[in-house]
């Protein structure tokens, strides 16, 4: 029997996802080796490798949409990675599953669910209606003890589990303001897709255009998943359409984002749907950026309204153009109140050191 702790993940980037993984599996080296399974070697690798673990890559077993689409081939595969990990499980006494899209990884534990064995999932989504019904029942049968990224994601899966926020390091030590003290610089940081909003959010910016004039500008830095590099093209498109380019600027991923929220005076979060938790969020938090951010999921439970940033009816064109319209510019006093309350929300709640501490806390009786 090895004697490390065995982690999954379900991607090797360097989105929120992956730093929150990488954040977890930090404090567990701490107390005990690692040996971890990613999908195919990536960015997130190296800095897996620097905290002493020895990495694996298996890229099968994983929920993808796209996947979805031919349900045999599909399935075959879930079959085959779920034996593969049944059998991998075999030679660890305790597992940390990240994310429940590692949906094979969950079923295997199942096989050991009366076993001596200490699984543990960390849930950080919040599905569909539809699909969250599935993966409760997946989590029972996995018989894994349950790590939840927020109240809201809790609430949503109705299962008993400990809430653990996520904890980040301040991306630069001192907060740095806006160079350009009285434009309102905008960042929407994260992956492209469906539901996070930079759609919704370019419409509010090409209604108010011409009451904002050249006071506010944009940058979208993110990239789709592979086989969505259309959500990308259709975004730029309706930039051009609205004769906005002049004020939106897009950038692909970036590893390192520390330019971006130096250039930015406020961050946004216009999810459409319910963001789990909002790591993009206390990022900003932790150099003194306010955020204005949909009001529901996580962000509710990171958000003080009119305090430390701004929140708005989800979806709502309206709601989100009020806000807008009305932001204190960088070099006003309200900003400047906003801004020390957002830096102090971080250090109360969300703090690198903090997370680190609950995870060690909650995954003792493994090590």
């Amino acid at each position: 029997m090895r004697d490390e702790i065995l982690c999954l993940h379900q991607s090797s980037e360097l989105y929120g996802s992956d730093r929150s993984f990488l954040a977890a599996i930090e404090s567990i080296s701490a107390k005990k080796k690692i040996y971890c399974i990613l999908p195919f070697l990536g960015e997130l690798s190296a800095l897996v490798k620097c905290i002493g673990a020895e990495i694996e890559y298996y890229p099968y077993g994983i929920l993808r949409k796209q996947k979805l689409k031919t349900p045999i081939s599909y399935g075959i595969e879930l079959i085959k990675a779920t034996l593969y990990y049944a059998k991998k499980y075999k030679e660890f006494n305790a597992i940390y599953i990240n994310t429940t899209v590692m949906v094979s990884a969950l079923l295997a534990a199942g096989f050991y669910r009366f076993s001596k064995k200490s699984f543990f999932c960390h849930i950080r989504e919040i599905p569909d209606k539809k699909l969250i019904v599935i993966f409760r029942l997946l989590l029972r049968f996995s018989g894994a003890k349950l790590i939840f990224n927020s109240e809201a994601t809790k609430a949503a899966f109705n299962l008993p589990g400990t809430v653990i926020y996520n904890g980040v390091a301040p991306l630069y030590s001192v907060p740095s303001m806006p160079t350009e003290r009285d434009r309102k610089n905008l960042l929407l940081i994260g992956r492209i897709n469906t539901w996070k909003g930079q759609d919704f959010f370019i419409d509010v910016i090409g209604k108010i255009a011409n009451n904002a004039g050249d006071d506010l500008h944009i940058r979208i830095v993110g990239s789709p998943f592979e086989g969505y590099e259309y959500l990308e093209k259709d975004l730029i498109e309706k930039v051009n359409s609205y004769g906005i380019s002049d004020n939106v600027e897009f950038f692909p991923f970036c590893s390192d984002p520390t330019e971006h929220f130096q250039w930015a005076s406020y961050v946004v979060v216009p999810s459409t749907k319910p963001e789990p938790f909002g790591r993009v969020a206390i990022e900003a938090f932790s150099v003194g950026k306010p955020v204005i951010a949909a009001g529901h999921g996580g962000l509710v439970e990171i958000v003080n309204h009119e305090q430390d940033g701004f929140l708005f009816i989800p979806a709502n064109q309206s709601s989100l153009e009020d806000v807008l319209l009305k932001l204190p510019p960088p070099s006003s006093p309200l900003y400047e109140k906003l801004s020390k309350s957002a830096l102090d929300t971080y250090y109360k709640k969300f703090s690198l050191k903090s997370y680190k501490e609950h995870i060690n806390s909650t995954l003792k009786s493994s090590y």
